[in-house]
């Protein structure tokens, strides 16, 4: 009998535990805040902030997709006139937060299948559904390709190079770190706590890493901004940061910021904002306005990151990225009995259905990721609560 542990639930006494190292791990990412870039040459002191909760990586900022009036999923087999785009890969109601691996053949999850099984991270391959192995014992923040994981603590935040376990520490008070695409920089955010909490200012830290050498040089501060942070890498040398442009104005600004040239080039400008992501190559941003005092800004938008041809989005949805120029939007209609998946062009702006009415599924609390390879996307069913794949069909 699978005795199953809410994730968060898992990543708190897990962290809690994390004296001694277990065995190898896996990846995530972090979200953050940000404005008036101002580079500076010293770094302030940490502010001790106790650090954040682990988890494996899983979108951030997205409508939560609620089950309402749920069709029953069963593991019948789809028609054999059609190819078998959702199919069923565990059972037990098992699984949340599954991330994919780097060749898009397995899948990673939290999980404790029975009383006597450790918890941990375990996979399953797409060919052999039910049947699940321990891949690791730490459960931490990882990054997206499984390579390197990171488990924040107050003694500094650990960095675990997955493929040989060598460590580094960051002494930053235990924050989440983002690593740069080709993972020799890691950036951070660090914001102090004084009052009023709108006037709260946010430094950006950057460090470079060499698990091979210098392990962490000094941290440098590239950026300032009130209340605000890093979203998030670009490329190697481009953030995505967030924050306010003064202390006059209650709107947050999300822009790049080019630690080569110092440029800074403003993306969008909103009170309230959600589920800002860039697509895989970093040229195109996905963001979401919400309570905007003008209606018709409210919406789900894409926009190119040197700040042109913003188009605004017909559909609403949780989204991520296919590839640098494909968003699939899990379309989130009021009383739906189903949810659906479309695929959106941000080029020719054409919108194309990917699930047909006939194949229903409910996910999660937007639990669901796209492969590597971008041609499957795993949820977790809100039916049975179980992980499902939807295989794309061209």
């Amino acid at each position: 009998m699978r005795q199953f542990f809410p994730f968060f639930f898992v990543v708190a006494v897990i962290l809690a535990a994390c004296a001694s190292p277990a065995p190898t791990a896996v990846s995530s990412l972090p979200d953050a805040t940000a404005l008036h870039v101002t580079p500076a040459t010293s770094a302030p002191t940490a502010s001790g902030t106790a650090p954040p909760t682990a988890t494996i990586e899983s979108p951030t900022d997205q409508p939560t997709l609620q089950p309402t009036n749920l069709p029953t999923l069963t593991s019948s087999p789809i028609p054999t006139q059609a190819p078998a785009q959702l199919i069923q890969l565990m059972d037990g109601g098992c699984c949340p937060s599954p991330g994919w691996s780097v060749d898009s053949e397995n899948i990673l999850f939290i999980d404790k299948p029975n009383a006597d099984a450790p918890t941990g991270i375990y996979r399953v391959n797409l060919n052999a559904p039910n049947k699940s192995e321990m891949w690791s014992e730490r459960v931490a923040f990882y990054t997206r390709d499984f390579d390197y994981a990171q488990i924040p603590e107050q003694a500094g935040t650990r960095l675990i190079r997955v493929k040989d376990g060598k460590e580094l520490r960051v002494k930053n008070g235990g924050r989440q770190v983002q690593f740069s695409p080709d993972r020799t920089r890691i950036v951070w955010t660090e914001t102090r706590d004084t009052f009023p909490i709108e006037n709260r200012v946010s430094n950006i830290f950057s460090a470079p890493i060499d698990f091979d050498g210098k392990g962490i040089s000094e941290a440098e501060r590239v950026a300032q901004v009130l209340r605000g942070g890093v979203s998030g890498w670009l490329d190697n040398n481009r953030l995505l940061l967030n924050g306010r442009l003064s202390r006059d104005t209650e709107d947050s600004t999300t822009f790049v910021y080019d630690l080569a040239t110092d440029k800074q080039t403003e993306i969008f400008t909103a009170e309230r904002s959600r589920l800002t992501t860039p697509s895989r190559t970093g040229e195109w941003l996905a963001y979401v306005i919400v309570n905007d005092k003008d209606a018709a800004r409210n919406g789900l938008w894409v926009e190119r990151t040197d700040g042109t041809d913003a188009k605004k989005v017909d559909l609403f949805g949780a989204a991520q990225w296919r590839d640098g120029t494909h968003l699939v939007i899990a379309s989130f209609e009021m009383n739906a009995p189903t949810h659906s998946f479309y695929e959106y062009d941000v080029e020719t702006g054409e919108t194309r259905r990917l699930t047909p009415p006939s194949q229903p599924f409910k996910i999660a609390s937007g639990d669901w990721a796209i492969s590597p390879d971008g041609n499957k996307i795993v949820f977790v069913n809100a039916a049975d609560n179980n992980l499902w794949v939807w295989k794309f069909i061209e």
